[in-house]
């Protein structure tokens, strides 16, 4: 089951493209989720009261269910319907909704928009599953080529095995150590993702002064790689 977290941005299409493409590849039911945020009401300081008018809170909701209904129709019209495509709406807070939706499927796709960027770090830290990360204009065609992060970790074994999945299809899978600390059980980290098929390269990265979060960046763009 893929969860698919639905916004109004510019990138909603590209994303339903992948969405898409990705429950075709893993035979998987895809639901689509847009969370509509309630009505803003300013909260006063305590020293003078604050009065919403009525006209302003349904305004509001129009501005919201106009927005439902562009998803929800660009929703219907890429993914189509039917007993594996499921549409699911709600209001309240996107982050809390989302994650507690999100632990009872297998994978969730949030876009990384300035809309959804604090969704997207919620439901990474919340949701209980893996959560991929999409950019504004994602690729159908991800998971050809792949690098990934391992540093011994409980994190890194959690993604590894996570990834499973995509690493088993992929092409190419080079699975990257920064320093020498990183780098102490790599080979058996490569040894245990060959005995799942997967056509791992390990490779060891000795800059021990480095970030490596953007060296695991120059090393995916260096490689041509289409999913970190």
């Amino acid at each position: 089951t893929i969860l698919v977290a639905l916004t109004g941005d510019s990138g909603l299409e590209a994303r339903l493209q992948t969405a898409q493409t990705l429950a075709r590849r893993f035979d998987a039911v895809l639901v689509g989720m847009h969370v509509m945020p309630p009505p803003f009401i300013p909260i006063a300081d305590g020293e003078s009261l604050t009065y919403v008018l009525p006209e302003l809170i349904e305004a509001q909701r129009k501005v919201n269910q106009k927005v439902k209904e562009r998803v929800q129709a660009a929703f219907q019209r890429i993914c189509g319907t039917g007993p594996s495509v499921v549409w699911q709406e709600a209001e309240g807070e996107p982050e809390r909704l989302l994650a507690e939706t999100a632990r009872t499927v297998d994978l969730v796709l949030a876009a990384k928009t300035d809309e959804g960027s604090h969704v997207v770090e919620q439901l990474a830290m919340a949701a209980g599953v893996p959560v991929l990360m999409l950019p504004p204009e994602a690729s159908e065609a991800m998971g050809t080529s792949i690098i990934a992060g391992w540093n011994g970790s409980r994190e890194a074994a959690r993604a590894l095995h996570e990834a499973l999945p995509f690493l088993c299809g992929a092409e190419r899978m080079i699975l990257c150590a920064v320093g020498q600390e990183a780098t102490r059980d790599l080979d058996p980290a490569a040894a245990m993702l060959q005995r799942h098929g997967v056509a791992v390269q390990p490779q060891p990265i000795d800059e021990p002064n480095g970030d490596a979060g953007e060296i695991l960046l120059a090393q995916a763009a260096a490689h041509g790689a289409d999913l970190l």
